[in-house]
């Protein structure tokens, strides 16, 4: 792996510093003048500077500059060596989105996490796009990043910069799922053993026809792992499982919604979605893979006529916290902050070069909502 460009920067004025061509006083080049000299973003060169004022090579003056520390001639070689680069890391965390449901508190455990590690924290969001995510990958480790956290883009194709910090072995973790055949470390939830408890639950309360809606599953491990667990329920409870209920949608990012009048804003899947249920009548519970898209079920129902819990249950995977009022869905919540914990302290073993596990999987809690109810057998 090469040199980290921010290190090169950090050598360079040290060296000037050692020749004399930087004294005591003189004024250091500029973040602009730097990222200017060397071809590097203005992230970089601060983060040269901030190494060197940390180790107090440099003094910087808000609306003057940087300059040379008193005394530097002896001290260098104390203050300043090479191995003193790795005490605070610069990460990078790549994630799609992120909201209330899912998301936010994985992002703040992170950046708690990096400070407690005297690292700093980029976030880039990709929307979802792979092409985003191969242009963050590449310009995070242009920048200099000692490490990575990737949130990564579901889909049928892994992409290229990603697979290429796998072969290099860049610092990485992922989060939320992982890539089949492909050795990089993974913190994710149990989604297969997540997924057949909810199955179960609902056949606790006598529902026997139940649906499931996801995204595509190919290429996802998350996705693919919630259909493995649902279909799971069904042979272990020796139910036949008609193969019509299993709706994959087209559609993956969560329904946008009407700032003002807080209305969902209908994509292509709600027609989708009301054809589903017009065409399978004898359905009667739910089991959505994303909040979002359990948003947009609920809405399709109530303009079908029908309700949640009177004539449908429904159950998701994640919520936005609730910590007073029972939650309006029944949902599986992911543990947020051990996967966001986990993910910084196990780059942090790779930081220092320790043999660190492929897939960790984490616990989940069934939270039960106000959308599910137990069904009232019809009498014959």
């Amino acid at each position: 792996m090469n040199t980290p460009l921010y290190e090169t920067i950090y050598d360079h004025i040290i060296n000037q510093i050692n020749q004399g061509l930087l004294k005591q006083g003189d004024r250091v080049p500029s973040e602009k003048d730097l990222a200017e000299e060397f071809n590097v973003s203005r992230i970089t060169s601060k983060k040269a500077l901030d190494l060197l004022a940390q180790n107090k090579i440099i003094t910087r003056l808000r609306g003057k500059g940087s300059f040379v520390s008193e005394d530097q001639a002896d001290k260098l070689e104390i203050r300043a060596p090479k191995s003193k680069l790795t005490d605070i890391k610069l990460i990078g965390f790549i994630i799609p989105d992120f909201d209330d449901a899912f998301g936010s508190n994985l992002i703040k455990t992170i950046e708690e996490k990096c400070l407690e590690n005297n690292c700093h924290l980029i976030i880039r969001r990709t929307g979802g796009q792979i092409k985003e995510e191969e242009r963050a990958i590449k310009n995070l480790v242009q920048f200099g990043v000692d490490g990575l956290i990737i949130f990564p883009v579901q889909g049928e194709h892994y992409n290229a910069e990603l697979l290429k910090l796998v072969l290099t072995d860049f610092p990485l973790v992922l989060v939320d799922r992982y890539l089949k055949g492909i050795p990089a470390s993974s913190v994710c939830t149990d989604n297969r053993s997540a997924s057949e408890k909810i199955t179960n639950y609902l056949f606790s309360m006598g529902h026997e026809d139940i649906a499931f809606l996801s995204p595509p599953p190919t290429g996802t491990s998350t996705i693919e792992e919630r259909v493995q667990g649902f279909n799971q329920a069904y042979s272990k409870k020796g139910i036949k499982l008609n193969p019509k209920f299993q709706l994959s949608l087209n559609n993956s990012l969560p329904p946008e919604r009407d700032k003002e009048n807080s209305s969902i804003l209908m994509g292509p899947d709600y027609q989708a979605i009301k054809d589903f249920i017009q065409e399978n009548p004898t359905i009667t519970a739910f089991i959505v893979c994303e909040y979002g898209l359990a948003l947009l079920l609920n809405k399709v129902i109530n303009d079908l006529g029908k309700r949640v819990p009177e004539d449908y249950s429904l159950v998701c995977f994640d919520y936005p916290e609730n910590y007073f009022d029972q939650p309006a869905f029944t949902h599986l919540r992911q543990h947020e902050q051990e996967m966001g914990s986990k993910a910084v302290e196990l780059l942090m073993m790779h930081f220092k070069g320790e043999k660190i596990p492929e897939l960790t999987k984490l616990d989940y809690s069934l939270v039960e909502g106000l959308s599910t109810k137990v069904k009232i057998k019809s009498k014959i």
